[in-house]
């Protein structure tokens, strides 16, 4: 997965992302604008009851962002194998080492727009909440940008709530998701005694036939709205999601086999489409074996059997777009599909018709996903589905 929570991973002398580092404490953070979160109030008339927090290491919209978005996360990211001590002395380094890559990428796909496109995904929940007549609200909180998790967390204690149900922005369960932002919300809970609230995690829905229906089903139609006069069998899938070092895999994280698994549901359902699926990995670092293929070495396996129309999707294991999606798929991924056929005297082949290629939208604001998230949230208010409790000790 390429983020800034990976940015260590730049470095040379980076071996691995171990997801049982020391995270320490505070780290480097961005002051936080005021933003909105959901509505007010509950148009039930009450305060809500319930708080729904989408959580993710979030990304950056301006330039000025990138030195203490790298900073953050590399002392706070639980995937950097390094303990507190260690990673304090070297987050000027870190930073320095990551910031002409990042600022290159920064410059090829220009403002990411993630914070107003994850407030269209909180606002659709929103809604389907309010539609079913549950008295919630909707929060976003990053771990490594603003707003943060203590921030949403913050806002849903000032709000009155009673009861949370924390979400990653994604389908499967990674140390590095929704295990570092566990962490952060229950050191808040610690830090808050005087809040009476209680609360779980959905750990993951990967395996839901609900997701894996609806991800198959918006698939399908994105394809066809997108190529309507391309036969099924020349409409190429490339299927991309995030990937682990090895070395987390090995630990136990059990994320990239979660993605694996509905990868290969995903063929069962759309079975006239040729379908790939590559990782987007931070591997451009000596000293660390991250889990294969990468997505753009799929790209160049696809360019070789000459796909005429590709619809590269990310909706598996991401909900919006951000750096990851934007840079290893729609810039390096896309060059490779659109490399042109060169003769041997470097002219173009006379026979040679440029692939059509296209990134898919994200889930962001599609009322299908809202719902799903709508049902998973009643289903774990009542104790249904893969749940983590939170720690409430401090009760």
């Amino acid at each position: 997965m390429l983020r800034f929570a990976r940015l260590l991973c730049l470095a040379p002398w980076a071996l691995a992302c171990d997801p049982a580092a020391d995270s320490g404490s505070e780290a480097p953070r961005l002051s936080s604008p005021p933003i909105a979160q959901g509505k007010a109030d509950s148009p039930l008339g009450e305060r809500p009851e319930i708080g729904v927090i989408l959580t993710s290491h979030g990304d950056i919209d301006l330039p000025e962002e990138i030195e203490p978005y790298i900073k953050s996360a590399f002392q706070k990211n639980v995937g950097v194998p390094l303990p507190q001590w260690v990673r304090e002395p070297l987050t000027e380094p870190a930073y320095l080492l990551s910031k002409q890559l990042v600022e290159a990428q920064y410059d090829a796909i220009g403002p990411t727009n993630y914070r107003a496109n994850a407030q269209l995904q909180a606002d659709a929940l929103q809604a389907a909440l309010y539609d079913a007549n549950i008295n919630a609200k909707v929060y976003l909180g990053y771990n490594f940008t603003w707003p943060f998790i203590d921030d949403a967390l913050a806002a849903a204690q000032a709000d009155g709530v009673q009861q949370l149900v924390v979400f990653n922005k994604g389908a499967q369960f990674s140390f590095a998701t929704l295990g570092e932002s566990i962490d952060e919300v229950e050191h808040y809970l610690d830090a808050h005694p005087e809040w009476p609230v209680s609360g779980v995690a959905v750990r993951q829905f990967s395996d839901d036939e609900r997701f894996r229906g609806l991800l198959a089903e918006v698939i399908e139609r994105d394809a066809r709205a997108t190529f309507p006069d391309v036969p099924t069998q020349d409409i190429c899938l490339l299927v991309a999601s995030h990937g682990l070092p090895m070395r987390m895999i090995n630990d136990g994280d059990p994320a990239v086999d979660q993605m694996l698994d509905v990868v290969d549901d995903l063929k069962v359902r759309l079975p006239e489409f040729p379908l790939y699926h590559g990782f987007l990995n931070d591997d451009f670092f000596p000293g660390a074996e991250w889990v294969a293929p990468k997505g753009s070495v799929v790209a160049a396996e696809m360019r070789s059997v000459s796909c005429p129309a590709v619809l590269m999707d990310a909706r598996l294991s991401f909900t919006t777009h951000h750096r990851a999606t934007l840079y290893d798929l729609d810039v390096e991924a896309r060059e490779i599909l659109e490399e042109p056929d060169l003769q041997p005297d470097g002219t173009l082949h006379p026979l040679y018709q440029p692939a059509r290629v296209v990134l898919a939208q994200q889930w962001d604001a599609e009322p299908a996903f809202a719902a799903l998230l709508r049902d998973l949230t009643v289903e774990a208010l009542a104790g249904q589905g893969d749940l983590i409790p939170l720690a409430v000790g401090h009760r």
